[in-house]
């Protein structure tokens, strides 16, 4: 007989069984947390979401109920490795169990997806992506600022692409960190470093080479961003490949594919400068060869309609004339943008002219040096006057106090000579001593035959006592 049977006790059913382990793995895993990647994901009409979270060695069913499923903020995707938060439930007519998920969070780089999405936002609510705000690249920039390290692929790309650039474009490398936890804070101080030079660039480049979300998560941060949007000057930036994209790129006011094309949009080529001067000319010449043409065909067409008769010659004349005028209306209309093109081109040459910019500094040099003379003999004089103001207050505090010390002084020693016993001896009194030399100050302390010293102020007399005779207060 099998002792371990307790007595008197039915064996389970099925169902008693599977409501005791239902109850128990609920209780249990009310409230769980697992890392796992989605497979068997299928989504049905019912709006129910039902896949299987598994890792390397096991594997657990799991859905997401259709009200779960629209509160979620992220949702799962095959083969995607995710955090989910829910309890364990147990399906008693079948007897197995599976997790009901309340929260997907993403792990790794969806983490970093969040984290961006959240950021454009809140940096959109800012103003820093404002097209309003955007300012215009500069046509022809004189001097471009460059803010990559010094050591990126990305700076060489940029050199190479401006070396076909025109002379007298000049170049300043803002060095900065462009990877890392140093990275935000380097790159917003490269960005200010050259809104802070006297000869400030035209426009900025901001350039980086490709790589993985993480390494160009400093391009997100919250300082570049800020650094950009704030910007006097404009920015072109070029992080990454064409695939790749920044929050950077949102708050600069042009964002191009890659470094190098940053560097072709920001300044035209030295070709294309002539194309765009010799252009017009090119246009001119063609439309008066052009005219030139069409008036030897209306000459000859002319000389063709003598022979016809006067009627058709006089509506063919008209039609002519009529043609001629609309061609020399035409010609002087496109000759005069031509010319006013030119006139532009020429004039944006004259900028550009370095002598013209050196007079413009020496004038600015000059004035600077006249406002420096004038503020020079401003403020020595109202210097010289506040120092003599102060040494004058300073004798008077001086004489005064000087004064007041001599009247204490005075004060001193008045009550001094009041106090010296020889000054008291004048007026009559005198100092006793008893023939130890010690000054008597009560005649309770002498005895009749005891030696007394007098002194006067002229002399001393020594006495003997012959009687004594005490005051009653003083008995």
């Amino acid at each position: 007989m099998d002792s371990s049977k307790p007595i008197n006790q039915a064996p389970l059913t099925v169902t008693e069984l599977t409501a005791r382990i239902k109850q128990t793995l609920e209780q249990g895993f009310a409230h769980l947390e697992v890392k796992g990647e989605v497979s068997r994901l299928t989504k049905p009409s019912s709006g129910h979401l039902y896949f299987t979270i598994k890792d390397k060695h096991a594997s657990i069913s799991a859905v997401v109920w259709r009200s779960a499923a629209l509160r979620l903020k992220t949702l799962p995707k095959e083969g995607q490795e995710f955090i989910f938060n829910g309890h364990l439930s147990l399906y008693e007519p079948r007897g197995t169990y599976q997790i009901i998920i309340t929260q997907i969070s993403p792990v790794g780089a969806g983490q970093l997806a969040v984290e961006f999405e959240r950021r454009k936002a809140l940096f959109a609510e800012y103003g820093w992506f404002a097209n309003e705000k955007k300012k215009p690249i500069p046509a022809l920039p004189l001097h471009i600022g460059i803010v990559t390290s010094l050591t990126a692929a990305a700076f060489e790309d940029v050199k190479k692409v401006l070396a076909t650039r025109p002379a007298w474009l000049k170049k300043t490398l803002s060095p900065a960190i462009v990877q890392g936890a140093q990275a935000p804070q380097s790159i917003a101080n490269a960005i200010q470093a050259l809104q802070q030079l006297s000869d400030m660039p035209d426009v900025i480049l901001l350039v980086r080479g490709g790589g993985s979300m993480e390494d160009l998560w400093c391009f997100n941060d919250e300082i570049v961003i800020k650094a950009i949007a704030t910007s006097v000057l404009p920015i072109v930036s070029g992080v990454g490949h064409e695939i790749d994209t920044t929050l950077a790129d949102f708050a600069a006011d042009l964002r191009a594919a890659t470094p190098s094309n940053a560097a072709e949009l920001c300044c035209a080529s030295r070709q294309n400068l002539r194309q765009s001067i010799v252009q017009p000319q090119r246009l001119q010449y063609n439309l008066t060869s052009i005219l030139g043409r069409l008036q030897q065909k209306l000459h000859i067409q002319q000389q063709s309609l003598k022979h016809h008769q006067q009627r058709n010659l006089d509506q063919a004349m008209q039609q002519s004339a009529m043609l001629q005028q609309r061609l020399i209306s035409s010609f002087q209309s496109l000759l005069g943008q031509c010319q006013q093109h030119v006139r532009k081109q020429h004039n944006e040459l004259i900028t550009l002219e370095p002598g013209r910019q050196l007079r413009q500094k020496q004038q600015q040099l000059h004035h600077l040096q006249e406002r420096l003379a004038t503020c020079r003999m401003k403020i020595i004089p109202e210097k010289n006057h506040a120092f003599e103001m102060r040494r004058q207050k300073l004798m008077q505090h001086w004489q005064s106090s000087l004064q007041a010390l001599r009247h204490r002084l005075q004060l001193y020693c008045e009550t001094l000579h009041a106090l010296d016993p020889t000054h008291v001896l004048q007026r009559g009194y005198s100092l006793n001593y008893d023939a130890s030399g010690k000054l008597i100050t009560h005649a309770k302390s002498m005895q009749k035959g005891d030696t007394m010293h007098v002194h006067f102020q002229d002399g001393n007399v020594e006495t003997d006592v012959k009687n004594i005779q005490l005051h009653p207060k003083s008995e």
